[in-house]
C-alpha cells in the first residue's frame, strides 16, 4: 500500500468508465479503500428437517469509497489542484476566473468613492459574479480572501465595478492594491458528475465506478496541513483497473499549514486550535427497480447538511461561548496560507453554534464547539476558495 498510485475523473455517464491520464492523478493517505460486495448472498429463511442451511440467494450489487488527503493547492493561482474531481462533485459547482484589477479611489480618474473594508471599486470585474472570490492584497492587511455580496456600476464605465466583499477586510484598501480572482467552489442543488476512481499497486490493481461523493470533509489544525476527505457509495468495484496510466502527474508541492492559519468569528479574530467543515449531501443511489442487478444513477433523497466544529483552549475570552448561548447567527472565515497560489480559504456566512460541555482536568482544558452552517439565499452555506 505504500507504493499505490491514485487516479479519479468525473463520468460522462454514470458508472462507465473514462480514460484515466496521467493528470487524473490524486494523492492519497492511509485509509483509502474501494470496498464492493458483488452479489451480496444472503441465507434463505426457509426451514427443514435437519439444522442445515442449504440455500442462499444473490442480492443487489453494493460498493463504497473513502478518500483521503492532504490539501495540496496547486502553488499557482488559477490553476486547478489535483483533487477538484471531489471538491466540485462534493460540492456542486466550481468557477475559476483570472482577472489581475486594482482599486480605485477618489484619486483615479473619474474620482470614485473611497473604499471601506467592504464596498470599493476596482479597474476590472471580468467574469466574476456574485458569490464568487477575490484575493485582495491590501497594503494594510495583506493577501486575504473575501466573497463578492454585490456588483454594482461604479463611476468609471465598464469593465470598471463597484464591488461589495464579506467579511469585512482588517482594514481599508488604498489605490493600487491588487484585487484577483481565484478558485471559487460552490454549492449546488444537484451534483454533476460521479466519479471513476482507480488505484494501481505492486501486484494489482482495482477500480471504482459509480463512486459518489456523499460526505465531504476538511479537518484545519493549528500545527498541520488542512486534511481532506471524500467517501460515499458507488456502483461497483473491479479487481483489474483500466491501462495504468503509468506516470503519475500531480499538482502543487508546499501545501500551507496551520502556523500561517486564522480563524474569525463575526468581526474577531479568535485564537483556535482546530476547525473543522463537514458537507453531508444525503445523497443515495438509484437501485431500487426491478429488473436491475446494479445502481443505475444517483438523487439525493433528503435535506444536505453542512457542520462546522471549532476547538479553543479554554480561557477568560468567552466571545464564542456568548455567540452559542445567545443562538446568534455569526459568520466564520478560515484562511490558511499567505502566499499566493498556496492560499485556502473557508467562508461561512450564517452559523448557529452549540454550546459545548466543560470539562474538568488538572492540565488545560479545551472547549469544543459543534454548529451548523446555515443557508441564506439557498446554496450558500459555505464557500471554499483557493487563492
Amino acid at each position: 500500500g505504500r507504493v499505490v498510485r491514485t487516479y479519479a475523473m468525473e463520468e460522462s455517464t454514470y458508472g462507465t468508465a473514462g480514460v484515466l491520464a496521467a493528470t487524473d492523478a490524486v494523492r492519497a493517505l492511509s485509509g483509502f479503500a474501494i470496498n464492493s460486495n458483488p452479489r451480496n448472498r444472503v441465507d434463505s429463511p426457509e426451514r427443514h428437517t435437519y439444522p442445515s442451511q442449504i440455500y442462499r440467494f444473490t442480492r443487489k450489487r453494493t460498493a463504497s469509497f473513502n478518500f483521503p488527503g492532504i490539501f495540496y493547492p496547486s502553488g499557482t493561482l488559477n490553476t486547478l489542484p489535483d483533487h477538484t474531481p471531489f471538491l466540485k462533485n462534493g460540492m456542486g459547482a466550481v468557477t475559476n476566473v483570472t482577472i489581475a484589477a486594482t482599486v480605485l479611489t477618489a484619486a483615479s480618474t473619474p474620482a470614485e468613492a473611497a473604499p471601506t473594508t467592504t464596498a470599493f471599486a476596482i479597474t476590472d470585474i471580468g467574469a466574476l459574479v456574485v458569490g464568487d472570490a477575490v484575493l485582495i492584497n491590501a497594503t494594510t492587511g495583506g493577501r486575504q480572501v473575501r466573497w463578492i455580496t454585490a456588483i454594482a456600476a461604479a463611476a468609471g464605465v465598464a469593465p470598471k465595478k463597484l464591488i461589495t466583499v464579506a467579511p469585512a477586510l482588517s482594514n481599508a484598501p488604498i489605490l493600487s492594491d491588487s484585487v484577483k480572482g481565484c478558485i471559487t467552489y460552490k454549492l449546488a442543488t444537484a451534483l454533476p458528475a460521479s466519479l471513476d476512481i482507480a488505484a494501481y499497486l505492486t501486484s494489482h490493481s482495482f477500480e471504482g465506478l459509480g463512486c459518489v461523493v456523499d460526505n465531504l470533509k476538511f479537518n484545519f489544525d493549528s500545527n498541520d496541513e488542512c486534511r481532506w476527505s471524500a467517501s460515499g457509495p458507488a456502483q461497483t468495484r473491479s479487481r483489474n483497473a483500466q491501462a495504468d496510466p503509468a506516470t503519475f502527474t500531480a499538482v502543487g508541492t508546499t501545501p500551507p499549514s496551520g502556523l500561517t492559519g486564522g480563524l474569525r468569528v463575526g468581526a474577531a479574530a479568535e485564537e483556535t486550535v482546530k476547525f473543522s467543515i463537514e458537507i453531508q449531501n444525503a445523497m443515495a443511489l438509484d437501485d431500487k427497480p426491478f429488473g436491475i442487478s446494479q445502481a443505475q444513477g444517483f438523487y439525493r433523497r433528503g435535506k444536505r447538511k453542512v457542520l462546522v466544529s471549532i476547538d479553543e483552549v479554554q480561557s477568560n475570552d468567552v466571545s464564542i461561548l456568548t455567540l452559542a448561548e445567545d443562538t446568534t447567527d455569526t459568520v466564520l472565515l478560515y484562511q490558511q496560507g499567505l502566499t499566493e497560489g498556496s492560499i485556502i480559504a473557508c467562508y461561512a456566512p450564517a452559523v448557529e453554534l452549540d454550546v459545548p460541555d466543560f470539562g474538568d482536568s488538572d492540565e488545560e482544558m479545551m472547549r469544543s464547539y459543534k454548529g451548523v452552517c446555515k443557508g441564506v439565499a439557498g446554496n450558500d452555506e459555505v464557500y471554499l476558495s483557493l487563492a
